[in-house]
């Protein structure tokens, strides 16, 4: 039994040095850590993202107001995001996340206020620079009560990177 675990642990071995030595895949795992500002109900008007290989999170804040009065109303946006290349590389991505005050009802007559938290999907593409990126994006969110289609442009800047 101990031979052919012996045998085992070194067939892994091997398949993963020879892997590593002739595959495209970087001897360390690229992640960045970005601060972004743009329009985004997932990563907000001022946020952050941590991207570590093809997966990240971000997110935001993001005014609002409410529509009859213009009560300022917050909101926090989450998400966590795939991308199909790493933080460096141009890629396609897909987020999906939650806005704290994402549907906002206002009663004109008294001027209450209540706010929903919307579940967000959102698609588009990120363009990379060496230290900058731009994310454009289109998505859907929904809640209880309403859905509505959304977009994003975020614009970001690498704090601290590994390549």
């Amino acid at each position: 039994m101990k031979r052919l675990l012996a045998i085992l642990v070194l067939m892994l071995t091997l398949v993963s040095a020879s892997y590593a030595q002739y595959s495209e895949a970087p001897a360390v795992t690229p992640f960045a850590f970005n601060v972004h500002g743009g329009y985004s109900y997932l990563d907000g008007v001022l946020g952050a993202d941590f991207q570590y290989n093809h997966w990240g999170i971000s997110g935001g804040w993001m005014p609002q107001y409410t529509p009859y009065y213009a009560t300022p109303v917050p909101s926090w946006g989450i998400a966590g995001t795939w991308y199909s290349g790493y933080y460096y590389e141009s890629s396609v991505y897909l987020s999906l996340g939650v806005a704290s005050a994402g549907y906002v009802v206002e009663d004109s007559y008294y001027g209450y206020y209540e706010t929903y938290p919307m579940t967000i999907l959102m698609g588009g593409y990120k363009w990379a620079g060496n230290n900058f990126y731009l994310k454009c994006g289109f998505g859907y969110g929904w809640c209880e009560y309403v859905g509505s289609w959304t977009g994003e442009v975020t614009l970001g800047y690498a704090i601290f990177k590994m390549k």
